[in-house]
């Protein structure tokens, strides 16, 4: 009779040991879940902001020129391409840590860089937006080296090469043989910069970079 109840007992404790366990991995399961949730929800809320900040980016406020609500920030199209340490890199390429070639010959590292992303609402509602398009040697011989697209408000510098005493915005342009204004469905641009004010040399071309873009 005693070995049955020694029996029993331990028959006992094991079921409420293997009871335990089952309560404390629900218990585990369930605060896991609380987390993956809580998680999920600062990411969409992270999500969210940057869509936020996206949006404020790209409705900066413009000024009007020549009837056209003018789009307010300079980048560089897709395909037109950035001499870099390792080659011209296309700027929907090119990363943060790259290095570029600047007009006095140094490669500095790109130190910040976004992209912003027109829609069709944006580039259909703000046609300043759009892109300049530049045909090879529009400003001479290999410059630019190949076809070009940027922002109308990204600065081309000015030398001996493509001929204009002064820098100018891509928009200032259009009038010139070989430049055209596209009109895009969907678009990004690259801004980025090297920690200085900086031209680069893109596609036969120096561009200039700012600081504070």
């Amino acid at each position: 009779m005693s070995t049955w109840s020694e029996t029993d007992a331990d028959v006992t404790a094991g079921i409420r040991g293997a009871f335990k366990k089952i309560r404390n991995a629900a218990q585990d399961s369930k605060a896991e879940r609380a987390r993956q949730m809580q998680r999920a929800a600062q990411i969409s809320k992270t999500k969210e902001e940057l869509v936020v900040a996206q949006r404020e980016l790209t409705t900066r406020t413009a000024v009007r020129q020549d009837g056209l609500e003018a789009w307010p920030l300079p980048g560089l199209a897709p395909m037109t391409r950035v001499r870099t340490s390792f080659g011209d890199v296309p700027a929907a390429a090119l990363r943060k840590g790259d290095e570029v070639l600047t007009r006095d010959g140094r490669y500095l590292r790109v130190q910040w860089l976004t992209r912003i992303q027109l829609d069709e609402a944006i580039l259909s509602t703000k046609e300043d937006s759009n892109p300049v398009c530049f045909a090879p040697g529009a400003f001479g011989a290999g410059a630019p080296s190949s076809e070009i697209m940027m922002s109308p408000r990204q600065i081309i510098c000015s030398d001996e090469k493509n001929g204009m005493n002064r820098d100018r915005e891509a928009a200032m342009l259009l009038s010139r043989t070989g430049v055209r204004r596209l009109r895009e469905t969907a678009l990004s641009y690259t801004m980025f910069h090297v920690g200085e004010t900086a031209e680069i040399y893109c596609e036969g071309l120096y561009l200039r970079f700012a600081l504070d873009s």
